[in-house]
């Protein structure tokens, strides 16, 4: 019995400095899988209702959902619109699009707001951030041949700019048709990518 005790103390103090040297010398954060790429199909819709089945806990936990859209493609709007639809809870969230508002509408609880990638975010959103009580959700394009920085490679904590190409990176060999896909990644706790393939 003491070995055993003794064994597993030794092996969770290997495994403790391992993981504080990581943390010092920086073993970069990567992205995980949430969504594995599948091909998009003719109605985006099923993408808004599948984002609806696996993001269930963290909806219902945040207070605040900013969809932070990339500008260009009317894809985007129809698949918060179906998460929305598709989302089962007592109410279904109110839907704010701060591209036309400009600013906070006084939402406090199970708000969805829509973004850009630049605007700021309300002062009552970001003060929520710190408490976990908020979910980031950037929808993107993707091209199947991006090129990953060398900026990105050493990066400890990815920017928004490297996210995209290092998700790409690691799914490329998963895209098996020419067909355009979809895929979605989890970084950190309460940020999620969501990427479609350009056309």
């Amino acid at each position: 019995m003491k070995t055993i005790a003794l064994v597993l103390s030794l092996a969770f103090l290997i495994i403790g400095w391992v993981l504080i040297s990581l943390v010092r010398n920086g073993g970069a954060l990567k992205p995980a899988g949430l969504i594995k790429p599948a091909e998009i199909g003719s109605e985006v819709v099923h993408i808004g209702r599948q984002i609806s089945v696996r993001l269930y806990p963290d909806f219902q936990e945040a207070r605040f959902v900013v969809w932070r859209l990339e500008s260009g493609d009317d894809r985007f709007m129809k698949i918060v619109e179906a998460a929305r639809v598709e989302y089962q809870a007592a109410a279904k969230p109110v839907l704010s699009d701060l591209r036309e508002m400009g600013q906070d509408d006084g939402c406090q609880k199970n708000c969805w707001y829509i973004s850009d990638l630049t605007t700021p975010l309300p002062e009552s959103v970001t003060k929520d951030a710190k408490s976990g009580e908020f979910v980031e959700i950037f929808v993107q394009v993707f091209k199947r041949d991006e090129v990953v920085p060398d900026a990105c490679e050493t990066e400890k904590i990815l920017t928004l700019q490297c996210v995209r190409p290092i998700s790409v990176r690691e799914v490329r060999r998963k895209l098996k048709t020419p067909a355009p896909h979809v895929f979605m990644q989890r970084y950190l706790k309460s940020q999620f990518y969501l990427f479609l393939e350009a056309n």
